[in-house]
């Protein structure tokens, strides 16, 4: 069983943690960690662009043009703030060893790691995904009332480590998952390159900044891409 550290006496500031390949980043990524957010008090997101993602193809813009479409979200959301260490890392971006150079960094504060239901569901196939517990509690964006089928392993981790207490996670630096009710946003990086591909793309979906740099850029076209 992992060590769940408990601090009774002083509730810790959280810090919050979302990694992707941001390909482009856009509302589907930033509104419901946003909203998770503020359901717990949170001032603070790093936003962590992958480099090598161990589970999908390689992005499709390169580390820089990704890096400068989130710094431009974050002038629009102060909430997020952007975590190079990834992009400096020339290996597979595994979550548990970022989490674990974090813990290093931040060794008393509560971690909390925030990810999607799908990503919850999948978790058991994740590299050393119960070691996760070791270094950070998870925040799983709920759409709504709605809850899958969960499979053994991933019911059986809820029964051990779901918790409905705000204050249980401030308390304790790792160990828990909270299950946020966040609102859906129908949309992903994929259908955003398809739709910039045929040039037609629904300015609702990311930030007015991003979608101009994407525009200067020429990014998600047929062509060749060109580094800024």
């Amino acid at each position: 069983m992992p060590d769940i550290t408990q601090d009774n006496v002083v509730a810790k500031k959280m810090l919050g943690i979302f990694g992707g390949t941001f390909d482009p980043v856009h509302y589907g990524h930033l509104r419901p960690v946003a909203e998770a957010a503020t359901t717990l008090g949170m001032d603070e997101i790093r936003l962590l662009p992958c480099h090598i993602p161990p589970h999908k193809q390689a992005p499709q813009s390169s580390p820089e043009h990704r890096l400068n479409m989130l710094r431009l979200a974050c002038q629009e959301w102060p909430l997020f703030v952007v975590d190079q260490r990834e992009l400096q890392w020339n290996k597979p971006s595994y979550s548990v060893d970022t989490l674990a150079d974090f813990r290093r960094e931040f060794s008393q504060q509560p971690l909390l790691f925030f990810i999607g239901m799908d990503s919850l569901c999948h978790l058991d196939s994740w590299y050393q995904w119960s070691s996760l517990f070791d270094y950070c509690h998870l925040v799983v964006c709920q759409r709504g009332d709605f809850l899958p089928k969960f499979n053994v392993n991933i019911q059986r981790l809820l029964d051990q480590r779901q918790t409905k207490d705000v204050a249980a996670l401030k308390h304790q630096r790792n160990g828990l998952i909270y299950l946020a009710k966040t609102s859906k946003i129908p949309v992903s990086s994929t259908a955003i390159r398809a739709a910039l591909s045929r040039g037609v793309v629904d300015p609702d979906w990311l930030p007015d900044s991003v979608l101009a740099y994407i525009n200067q850029h020429h990014l998600y076209t047929q062509g060749e891409l060109s580094p800024p």
